[in-house]
């Protein structure tokens, strides 16, 4: 293998390392953005069945035999890490946690806030 061979090769790798490197970014961020949805449309819903949960608390009000459903509302303090994260600060576990993002999203962040 000659020279020019060897440098036609090296250069062609390196396009190729910068495809994947393009590819996975956009992965990622694609990825992130699932996430963000996710994580919004389970705080939508939590609110509507907490809406839906005080209009069936209000109409079984008048009959006290009735059974009322549980209905799992998003805690306070989950609340209060998704304000933190939208802050700017990572919320989750390990070392990570309190330490600014510099603007940059965390997918372990945003799992802490889909659980």
């Amino acid at each position: 293998m000659n020279r020019n061979e060897l440098f036609e090769r090296l250069m062609r790798l390196e396009r190729n390392v910068g495809q994947l490197t393009q590819d996975m970014t956009e992965l990622k961020d694609l990825a992130v953005e699932l996430v963000e949805e996710n994580v919004a449309l389970q705080v939508e819903n939590d609110n509507l069945k907490r809406l839906m949960d005080k209009g069936e608390a209000s109409s079984e009000h008048n009959d006290e035999k009735s059974h009322s459903k549980h209905i799992k509302t998003p805690s306070p303090s989950k609340d209060n890490l998704a304000m933190l994260y939208r802050e700017g600060f990572h919320i989750c576990k390990g070392e990570l946690f309190g330490k600014h993002r510099q603007g940059e999203d965390c997918l372990l962040c945003l799992n802490v806030l889909s659980d």
